[in-house]
């Protein structure tokens, strides 16, 4: 009798053994996957690195380029909405900023206005163009778990100020990610603070306050 209590009791211990493992391993498994979506990869890392404008009058005749620095991130995350937020800054003011409001599906991003869409599909390619107001966005890149190149080109769809109708300016960038083991970590960086900036929201035409990666010598 006791042989057989022994017997029942090993194959019980045996049960709630593999019924924990199989909870634990179930847990990981869900862990793993939401670490892997668009969101968890991107969140509170920072890509800096460099910027060259050109502005090619007209479509055809370019200016003289500007060299200055960049940065791409994320922030208002709410579920799976995220605004993608890049800037660029040169010299003597110069510069733009973009606040693009999209939505995560799994390990994509995508950003859908009435004027055209930007992705960021899960093999890292960044696609799209977007009409805005007066002016047309194209972007076409790379984003990758160590860095990102990118150009964005902004073309004028109608005169501003002293800049004519059918304008481009060409933006190029090579952001290296923060933490990295790439060569030129975060454009040479080692001090990089998060702080609140002004910058302009694509879809609304407005200014949203986002925080965004700012690099401290």
């Amino acid at each position: 009798m006791k042989k057989r209590l022994l017997i029942h009791l090993s194959r019980a211990s045996l049960l709630l053994i593999a019924l924990c493992l199989h909870l634990s391993c179930g847990k990981d498994t869900a862990n793993d996957a939401d670490q892997h979506d668009f969101i968890s990869s991107m969140k509170d890392e920072a890509y800096l690195g460099d910027a060259k404008s050109t502005l090619y009058v007209g479509g055809i005749d370019p200016l003289p380029s500007l060299s200055g620095t960049s940065s791409l991130s994320v922030d208002k995350i709410r579920g799976d909405s995220v605004t993608v937020s890049l800037l660029v800054n040169l010299p003597g003011g110069d510069g733009f900023t973009l606040g693009i409001p999209g939505k995560q599906q799994g390990k994509n991003w995508n950003a859908t206005f009435a004027g055209g869409s930007f992705y960021i599909k899960e093999n890292g390619a960044m696609e799209g163009t977007v009409v805005a107001g007066n002016k047309e966005f194209t972007w076409d890149g790379y984003l990758a778990d160590d860095g990102a190149i990118l150009t964005v080109r902004t073309k004028y769809l109608a005169a501003d100020g002293n800049i004519p109708a059918e304008s481009i300016l060409t933006t190029e960038m090579t952001l290296n990610r923060s933490g990295s083991d790439a060569p030129g970590n975060a454009n040479g960086c080692t001090n990089v603070v998060w702080e609140t900036r002004p910058v302009f929201n694509l879809y609304s035409g407005g200014v949203d306050l986002i925080r965004v990666p700012v690099c401290h010598p």
